[in-house]
């Protein structure tokens, strides 16, 4: 999930974006290499920072379900483009003072600001396209499974394709439990009415959307490895801003841009979460941790993010966890963990 190495070195963590997460890129010549932190009282307040963000991102699977699927007839449903439109377009503009700031002063050439617009079309209009639709047809308990435990399979599986590493076969045996895991989630229901449903249409979107990530992740580390993380994530959040806005103009029956003034106070305040809360403290407080703590102790935390998706997702959306999605869920936890001990045991 989190792949970093020696100096210099790209480093991919999630800022929580709808259920997902969305994803950042943090930046450090010494990611292994911890600040002094002095006595326990301010390591206490930055992992306190890591669970806050840890467990707002869980809950922005829940938050984004309940946007895109409400329970009661009363409420609107917004479309998956039009939910990701509204959040990206609202993160956006806390990051546009950097990246106008940095174009002003000629930090950026006109091939950064080219590959920005890809990355973003990349790593958020399709990706947060992807997501929602799989939010929307699965759950969010399942979207959450899906995603957060994909994307490291998903990046390492890439590696050999980027040229970074050869793909062992004691790693293929352990990436083919992952993919059993998954599987054992996507298939849970009888195929017939898996297709009837739409289930499999969300499962194959939130595959996509892990894969989407990991893709990004290469590409980010290989184009752009002097860019500030912040001017990069307004970039990027700016394109993808702007291409799901056209997304959703291209099919105005479907994605109602007058339903947003027809929100409940309750939906108005579950994206307000996603966007203020996710997208910017969470994001904030992790990073801040990044920059104290050692990168690969603070990574570990991400993968609680679905339990907590899953606790809420029972408690506040009455969601069932079956006995499938728990059986995948451990292999996918158990390839994770095979794939980081089989990478960091090897000579």
């Amino acid at each position: 999930m989190c792949p970093n190495c020696h100096q210099n070195v790209w480093a991919i963590y999630p800022y929580q974006a709808a259920g997902h997460f969305e994803y950042t890129m943090y930046m450090s010549k010494i990611l292994e290499q911890p600040a002094a932190t002095g006595a326990a009282g301010p390591r206490f307040i930055l992992y306190a920072g890591v669970w806050f963000a840890v467990c707002n991102w869980g809950a922005s699977f829940v938050a984004a379900r309940f946007l895109l699927h409400p329970a009661s007839t009363a409420l609107v449903a917004l479309s998956p483009s039009l939910l990701a439109a509204l959040r990206i377009g609202l993160a956006s503009l806390f990051f546009l003072v950097p990246l106008v700031r940095a174009i002003v002063r000629r930090q950026l050439s006109g091939r950064d600001l080219l590959l920005m617009v890809l990355l973003g079309q990349l790593a958020f209009s399709l990706y947060f396209w992807m997501q929602y639709t799989g939010v929307q047809q699965t759950n969010a308990s399942i979207a959450s499974i899906l995603v957060v435990g994909l994307i490291p399979t998903f990046t390492a599986l890439l590696e050999p394709v980027f040229g970074s590493t050869r793909l062992a076969f004691s790693l293929f045996m352990a990436l083919l439990l992952g993919f059993a895991g998954v599987i054992l989630i996507v298939f849970q229901q009888p195929i017939a009415l898996t297709l009837r449903s739409g289930f499999l249409l969300g499962a194959l979107c939130l595959l996509g959307n892990a894969l989407c990530f990991a893709l990004y992740s290469h590409l980010s580390k290989r184009w752009l490895r002097v860019t500030s993380p912040v001017v990069l994530t307004g970039g990027t959040m700016l394109s993808g801003a702007l291409g799901l806005i056209l997304l959703t103009l291209l099919n105005s029956a479907q994605n109602r841009w007058q339903d947003v003034i027809l929100l409940s106070p309750t939906q108005w305040l579950a994206l307000f979460f996603l966007v203020l809360v996710c997208s910017v403290l969470s994001y904030f407080a992790y990073n801040v941790a990044l920059s104290k703590l050692a990168a690969s102790r603070v990574a570990v935390y991400i993968y609680f993010e679905p339990v907590v998706t899953v606790l809420l997702s029972i408690v506040l959306l009455g969601e069932r966890l079956t006995w499938q999605s728990a059986l995948g869920s451990l292999a996918i936890a158990g390839s994770i963990v095979l794939v980081n001990w089989l990478k960091r045991s090897k000579p």
